[in-house]
């Protein structure tokens, strides 16, 4: 079984190491630019002094017209200790930086580096060898070995006569060293702020982010077990709130289809309780020697069998319909003749029907119907029509054309429909008080009517005329 971690602790680890790295990372780029910046501080500081001591070296050659003194004139000053009655003088170097002064005018075939004046870089000097020439030690620069790459040539009057090899500055001073451990101090305490700072800031987030989700865990848990939670309330605008929105929308949704569903259930029962009630009752009448089995007794067994046989097949239908698999035999067909053919059977049918009004177009183009489907549409609306208005009423049935539409509406001057039963209207097994309004038979015949009429692309509308009565209007594509 594998080991499942929390998402907490994920999160918290990811972030925990996003933020390490970070203030790692930025640490080491500002230290080694800084670094970087220094050393190029540095650089530019040794030529600038180079060149600074080269100048003045150079009016020093050009007032004395020799090298003799220099050392103690400029790169060194004198100190004195006293020690009892005698005094002793010492001299300090002036410049930390390593220094070498090369006598080129001194040059010669056998020693082209010239004669080395003085240096402070006393280990490679102390290398170099003496050599007695006119009775004076002269210590000559080897080309091959210089003290130094930072060689600043020293002109006089257009003439070389010296050269200075500058040395790097290998120990920066105590100020430098503060400002570099400073530097360095500071970058880790701001590291280490940031750090405890974005630890705060993603603890909080996670905290933001699991909360709601621990919410909408609990609450689908509580779906899962059967329990349907009234609602899911999270404190935020953003993805996650608009997920509790949309999460809330489906538990509306789930609840609506458990009562429909338990609505369908009852009224079903209840449809079928009725037929049943009918034939069992007639039948054991007939048992108990009641009724004769004669032809008057079985006829109502036989109807409420046929009435069970419709209520079946319309359940059918209707659920074929919604799930998306009924199929439909579209051809073309003349509307206008199938409406008049439907209206003229139902009326013709009924001795107390209400006066019927046919307004139906001489051309019109066909539309691809299911013909068999289409003609229980028109019945259903005609039968309802006729059922809810009197004797002495009208029922108007119309056909035309709206541009790439056909409209056919049927109008009666029944009672109407009230406002609060509209919604409902096209809902299986649903009814209105019959004392107060208009009802339908077994509560299939409007929802049958609505699914066979989008099942053709097409819409159902219900309402009320001005002058009283209801009015159903169907729009069809023509094509």
């Amino acid at each position: 079984m594998r080991r499942q971690i929390p998402l907490a602790a994920k999160l918290g680890v990811s972030f925990v190491l996003v933020i390490l790295l970070a203030v790692a990372l930025v640490y080491g780029l500002n230290m080694w630019s800084l670094t970087q910046r220094f050393d190029e501080y540095q650089r530019v500081s040794e030529e600038r002094f180079g060149e600074q001591v080269a100048k003045q070296l150079a009016n020093y050659y050009e007032q004395h017209h020799s090298w003799r003194g220099v050392a103690e004139a400029m790169l060194t000053y004198p100190y004195v200790v006293e020690l009892g009655a005698e005094s002793l003088v010492g001299y300090v170097q002036i410049f930390d930086v390593e220094y070498t002064l090369v006598d080129t005018a001194k040059a010669t075939d056998a020693h082209p580096g010239g004669v080395i004046v003085t240096s402070n870089a006393w280990d490679w000097f102390s290398r170099q060898e003496p050599i007695l020439v006119a009775e004076e030690y002269h210590r000559y620069l080897d080309p091959d070995d210089p003290p130094s790459d930072k060689s600043i040539p020293i002109i006089v009057d257009g003439d070389s006569v010296g050269v200075l090899y500058v040395g790097e500055l290998v120990n920066p001073t105590s100020a430098e060293a503060d400002f570099l451990s400073t530097v360095a101090d500071s970058a880790l305490i701001g590291g280490g702020i940031a750090i405890a700072l974005a630890l705060f800031l993603s603890t909080v987030l996670i905290v933001q982010i699991l909360r709601p989700l621990r919410a909408l865990s609990r609450a689908t848990e509580s779906i899962a077990e059967g329990d349907m939670p009234e609602r899911v309330t999270l404190r935020t605008h953003d993805e996650l709130g608009r997920l509790g929105d949309s999460f809330n929308q489906m538990l509306n949704s789930l609840r609506r289809s458990e009562t429909v569903r338990q609505t369908m259930t009852a009224d079903i029962a209840h449809e079928l309780r009725t037929p049943v009630t009918i034939i069992q009752g007639t039948l054991e009448a007939i048992l108990d020697g009641i009724y004769e089995a004669s032809e008057e007794s079985i006829a109502p067994i036989y109807e409420e069998t046929l009435h069970l046989g419709r209520l079946i097949d319309d359940l059918r239908d209707l659920a074929l319909a919604e799930a998306g698999e009924l199929r439909l035999e579209k051809e073309p067909i003349d509307l206008a003749e199938l409406v008049r053919q439907v209206a003229e059977t139902a009326f013709l049918s009924r001795e107390d029907a209400p006066t019927l009004h046919l307004d139906l177009p001489k051309h019109l183009p066909n539309v691809t119907l299911d013909s068999k489907r289409f003609r229980q549409v028109i019945a259903n609306l005609l039968s309802n029509a006729v059922r809810h208005t009197p004797t002495d009423g009208d029922v108007y049935v119309r056909v035309r054309r709206l541009d790439d539409e056909v409209e056919v509406s049927v109008a009666d001057t029944g009672p109407g429909i009230r406002d609060e039963d509209l919604p409902h209207l096209f809902e299986r097994f649903y009814r209105a008080d019959p004392a107060r309004g208009r009802s339908a038979g077994s509560g299939l015949g409007l929802a049958i009517v609505k699914q066979w009429v989008e099942a053709h692309d097409g819409t159902i509308a219900a309402g009320n005329r001005k002058s009283g009565g209801a009015r159903f209007v169907i729009h069809l594509p023509l094509g």
